[in-house]
Formats: structure tokens, sequence, C-alpha cells
């Protein structure tokens, strides 16, 4: 099951929001464009493909559900968004497949 807690709770996020964690956290250290989590997000929908700036509606509701945590979606001014291990906070890989290659859930402790 994929999942995100923050102190043993469940963070409650919308499903674009978990694909949209779960694309920076499988892409840890690399900064991802707007474009391309779009490619990722919408591949397979038969939505209109949203614009670019939805991606930072997403990344702000997402901060807001990570509370102390938001730190781990980093914004690379110009180039998108980037994944960054906090100390505190650790991904485990979950043994269904994902979409997006492996699937993975990140717990804070």
């Amino acid at each position: 099951r994929k999942r995100v807690s923050v102190h043993g709770e469940n963070a409650d996020l919308t499903y674009k929001e978990f694909e949209l964690l779960q694309v920076l956290v499988l892409r840890e250290g690399r900064t991802v464009g707007r474009d391309e989590i779009i490619d990722v997000l919408w591949a397979d929908s038969t939505e209109e493909r949203p614009h670019e700036r939805t991606i930072d509606v997403h990344v702000r509701r997402l901060r807001k559900k990570l509370g102390e945590y938001a730190d781990i979606v980093r914004t690379v001014r110009g180039g998108g968004y980037r994944f960054d291990r906090h100390a505190d906070a650790r991904v485990v890989h979950a043994p269904a497949p994902s979409p997006d290659a492996a699937s993975r859930k990140l717990s804070a402790l």
C-alpha cells in the first residue's frame, strides 16, 4: 500500500499529491522540471494537459500536509523541484510495482 505518514499519522495525500512525491523520490537528488512531472502524472490521463503552474499548487498542498518535513520537496529556481532526504524521513520500498519505476512509501519518524 502506498502511504505517507508523519509521526505515525496518515498524511491523507490525494492521489496526485502522492504520485508527485513519488516522482520526486524516485529521482532523488535530481531537479525535475514541471513539464517532466506533468508528462509522468498525466501520461495515461484522458484529461487535458494541465498548465505547469498546476504543479506549483500540488507542491504547495503537499508541503502543507508534510508539515515540518515540507523541506524534503525543494524548489529549484527556474528548474523545478527536487526531493532532498531528511534525516528523520525514510523511504521504504513497497512490494508492488509502480507505474513510475519502483513503488516507495515515505514515512517520517
